[in-house]
């Protein structure tokens, strides 16, 4: 219900904007309201709103978001996960698939902000409202929100890795580093950190190491270090590719013992 208010909130303080846009408009040309000039009226008026429809968009993403500036643009670094190119992607809120053509995720400021590019070419940047978006892709992986798999985390996003009786969620944090120093007068953003979390029956347990995992499932320790062996896989770097195949293989093996 909250979240039903705050769009049609967000959708009424739009169109309070634009209604005052009109008046401000209608007080500094006060010609446009001269008898006989109806038609000239009505033609204004349309072409302000579609004006402010090009300014505001037209979906309900760009009317919940705001305008994004990048804090610290001159530090060396980024504050996105992966790069600072902004990549197509595609959201997921409330049962709707939107097929963007930019997108990105700033980790620092746990921020997912959309790419759009105006009918006149024009790029804006736009901050999205984390209550709306159920999940996300970027770079062929797939986001959720916690709360959609109820689950409480202090992440808004977490990258998954599959589905089945156990999986891995995997948080991302960095952050600017205010120490200014001739090779990064600007200061700087750190290095990505990486949090990993089993998640069985919607709670989440924290396996950072190869000896937490293994302490996680102490009936089959032998064939899981057999795998990562046969596998060349260090638990510590491996990636959300081998970290599923992972999970695919545990979820098999606990399967097999219950048959």
């Amino acid at each position: 219900m909250q979240v039903i208010k705050k769009v049609i909130f967000n959708k009424y303080k739009t169109l309070l904007q634009k209604i005052g846009l009109l008046f401000f408009i209608f007080i500094q040309f006060p010609p446009l309201l001269t008898v006989g000039q109806s038609s000239d009226v009505s033609n204004s008026i349309i072409s302000l709103i579609d004006s402010t429809q090009k300014i505001y968009g037209s979906n309900d993403l760009l009317i919940n978001g705001k305008v994004y500036y990048q804090p610290n643009r001159m530090a060396s670094g980024t504050p996105f996960l992966f790069s600072p190119k902004f990549d197509p992607g595609t959201i997921f809120t409330r049962g709707t698939k939107f097929e963007v053509a930019g997108l990105n995720y700033n980790i620092v400021d746990n921020e997912l902000i959309l790419l759009n590019v105006m009918t006149d070419g024009a790029k804006l940047h736009i901050k999205l409202s984390d209550i709306l978006i159920d999940s996300f892709l970027l770079d062929n992986y797939l986001f959720v929100a916690p709360e959609e798999l109820n689950i409480s985390s202090d992440y808004p996003y977490m990258l998954s890795t599959n589905k089945g009786r156990y999986y891995f969620l995997i948080g991302f944090d960095k952050e600017f580093i205010t120490r200014f120093s001739q090779s990064n007068p600007y200061g700087k953003f750190s290095g990505t950190k990486k949090s990993l979390f089993l998640v069985h029956d919607n709670n989440l347990t924290s396996i950072n190491s190869k000896k937490a995992l293994l302490k996680y499932f102490p009936s089959i320790k032998k064939e899981i270090s057999s795998f990562l062996k046969k596998n060349k896989v260090k638990f510590s770097k491996a990636s959300p590719e081998q970290l599923k195949q992972l999970m695919k293989f545990c979820n098999n093996q606990l399967n097999k013992a219950d048959e």
